[in-house]
């Protein structure tokens, strides 16, 4: 970071762990941290420098995350700067699922694996000492993080490109600039937000129509993170998209025309799965309604990125 930027994040996160200290938020009873300097809950590891100085999540917190997160036995939670493992901990203690927690600083790592065995999931969670901007997150499903607002920028690319669509991204207290969050939630007077990972759908999409008179339809889809818009040209007729959504790899459009002086629907819905979309089509006029299927093949040259680079935050700066 920026030395301004620096200062007022370590100062916004300080006043975070006055607070977190006030409501209980500390390692835990019992629990003693003899490798970290400890102030008014803000604690720093000695002998490393991670890009993100600890700070405890208030349990409060934590519960609210694993439940906008939608934990289920069927994920495997990751945790980048676990601290003392408490999120991926928590989520495995209460849905079942797999957790894995990364995090630069031996110290933490110990406490972690001491932690896991204390609530007794050590069989479930796995706690790896590494610089988690190298670590392979593919697996993951759900990440839990509570990091600076530009870690999360740098992080950001890494999300839309390693974690499968449909996985789902928490994060305390920091959002991610101009990627606008599916869903916040308040808790102790501090925002939660959450994310959805969309499929990439961005570029040029064809398919031909049963039938004689079915003809080529060609879908233009532009894409900024889960907001999509875009036309369906069929010959010379060229529809703009209307209710565009990008749900995970679910893509719903609608189309509306008129056709012989009635007005004519054609609902789009389907799955992305890489440069193929597959799904159905109803279509309607008047009380008719009719089903189809359509798949569409993209041509790879005209993929887009998501993430087109940081914005803004709209915690600390504009």
């Amino acid at each position: 970071m920026k030395p301004s930027r620096t200062a007022a994040a370590i100062a916004c996160l300080a006043v975070l762990a006055l607070f977190a200290a006030a409501y209980g938020g500390g390692i835990g009873p019992g629990v003693q941290d003899k490798g970290a300097f400890s102030w008014d809950g803000l604690q720093i590891a000695l002998g490393v420098s991670p890009d993100v100085p600890y700070v405890s999540t208030p349990y409060e917190i934590v519960d609210e995350m694993i439940r906008m997160a939608g934990v289920t036995p069927r994920d495997v939670v990751y945790d980048l700067g676990c601290g003392d493992g408490r999120l991926v901990i928590e989520a495995v203690r209460k849905a079942g699922c797999r957790g894995v927690g990364i995090d630069i600083d031996p110290v933490r790592i110990r406490e972690s694996r001491a932690n896991a065995k204390a609530a007794g999931v050590e069989d479930r969670v796995r706690f790896v000492e590494q610089n988690f901007f190298v670590s392979d997150i593919r697996e993951a499903t759900v990440m839990l993080i509570y990091l600076f607002p530009d870690i999360n920028i740098r992080l950001r690319a890494k999300f839309l490109d390693e974690m499968r669509p449909g996985s789902r991204l928490v994060s305390n207290a920091f959002d991610m600039g101009d990627w606008g969050p599916d869903a916040t939630s308040n808790v102790l007077a501090q925002r939660v937000y959450l994310w959805v990972i969309p499929a990439n759908a961005a570029g040029t999409w064809t398919w031909k129509a049963p039938g004689k008179a079915g003809g080529v339809h060609t879908l233009e889809i532009d894409q900024r993170y889960q907001k999509i818009r875009g036309t369906l040209r069929r010959g010379a007729v060229k529809t703009e998209l209307a209710e565009a959504s990008l749900a995970g790899d679910r893509v719903a459009f609608a189309i509306e025309e008129q056709a012989g002086g009635l007005k004519a629907r054609r609902e789009f819905a389907g799955t992305v799965r890489g440069d193929a979309i597959a799904g159905t089509i109803v279509s309607r006029q008047g009380a008719r309604a009719q089903g189809s299927r359509w798949r569409a093949v993209r041509d790879p040259s005209t993929r887009r990125p998501v993430e087109t680079g940081y914005q803004h935050s709209d915690l600390l700066w504009h």
